[in-house]
C-alpha cells in the first residue's frame, strides 16, 4: 500500500489512499501531534459521531516490520481537530488546511510513492520517540495528581467553611489529613518568615484584608483590670493557601 509522509518542524502524519482515491489519515499520528495520549477513547468517539461500526484500517511498513494501523477520512480527521483543547491543534489544523489538503488536491495521485526502507525505519524511530515522551508526560501527570489528591481532599472539606480556626488546630489538622510534620511552633516560624505574621504573631493588615486570616478581641478581667486579648484564627481560604505552599515546599511572600 503506497504511503506517504507529511512533515513540518515537529508535525508528522502518515496519508494513504482508500479504492476511491481519497485520502486517510493514520488515527495514531493525528492524536500524536494534538497531544491526545488515549487513541482507543478518540477512536469509539468517533466511531459514535459518524455512527459506525468499525474504522478503515491500513498497513505500511514501520522499519520494524509491516504494521497495521486505524486510517480516518477528512470528516473524521476533523472531527478530531475541531474537539480538541490541545495547544497543538490550531497550529495542527492551519497545517493540514494549508498545506497538507491542497497538497493531497493538487497531486492527482497525492504524490504517493512508496517509502524505502530506511525511510520507514527513520520514520518509526521518530514516532516511538514521541510517544515515548508524551507517555512520559502522561505519567508525570498522572504522579502529580496522585502527589496533590491529599491537597484536594482537603480543600474540598473546607472550601465552602466560613470557619476559622486557631494556628496551633491547624498544625495538628495539616499533619493527620496532609502528613505534614509542622507543630505550632514550626508553623508560626514559617508564617513569620513567608510574609504572613508579625514578629509578635499577628497577621499583616493585607493577609486580613484578602481574607486569609481573623483576629478577634476579648476584654478579659484581672486583679489589675480589664485587659484586651487578640486570638490570630485562619480562615477556610487561608488554610488551602498555606497548605499549598508547605507541600509544595516554597516560600512565599505575600
Amino acid at each position: 500500500m503506497n504511503l506517504e509522509i507529511f512533515k513540518k518542524d515537529n508535525l508528522a502524519v502518515r496519508v494513504i489512499k482508500d479504492e476511491n482515491n481519497e485520502p486517510l489519515f493514520c488515527l495514531s499520528d493525528v492524536c500524536k501531534a494534538l497531544e491526545l495520549t488515549n487513541p482507543s477513547m478518540v477512536k469509539d468517539a468517533i466511531l459514535k459521531e459518524f455512527e459506525l461500526s468499525k474504522l478503515n484500517l491500513g498497513s505500511f511498513d514501520t522499519g520494524f516490520g509491516v504494521k497495521e494501523f486505524i486510517m480516518i477520512d477528512e470528516a473524521q480527521l476533523y472531527y478530531v481537530m475541531n474537539n480538541s483543547r490541545s495547544k497543538n491543534a490550531k497550529p495542527f489544523r492551519m497545517w493540514v488546511n494549508k498545506e497538507v489538503l491542497p497538497s493531497i488536491r493538487k497531486n492527482g495521485n497525492y504524490g504517493f510513492k512508496p517509502l524505502t526502507h530506511k525511510e520507514a525505519l527513520l520514520l518509526g524511530l521518530e514516532l516511538l520517540e514521541k510517544n515515548e515522551k508524551l507517555e512520559l508526560e502522561n505519567k508525570s501527570l498522572k504522579e502529580k495528581e496522585l502527589e496533590n489528591a491529599p491537597l484536594i481532599h482537603f480543600a474540598n472539606r473546607i472550601k465552602d467553611t466560613n470557619d476559622a480556626i486557631l494556628i496551633r488546630d491547624f498544625a495538628k489538622i495539616l499533619y493527620e489529613k496532609n502528613k505534614i510534620e509542622i507543630g505550632e511552633k514550626r508553623l508560626f516560624a514559617f508564617l513569620r518568615d513567608n510574609g504572613f505574621l508579625m514578629s509578635d504573631n499577628k497577621p499583616y493588615q493585607k493577609c486580613i484584608e484578602q481574607g486569609l486570616f481573623k483576629v478577634s478581641e476579648t476584654t478579659i478581667s484581672t486583679i489589675n483590670g480589664d485587659r484586651l486579648v487578640s486570638t490570630t484564627k485562619i480562615t477556610g481560604k487561608g488554610q488551602i493557601k498555606i497548605a499549598n505552599l508547605l507541600l509544595e515546599g516554597i516560600n512565599h511572600a505575600v
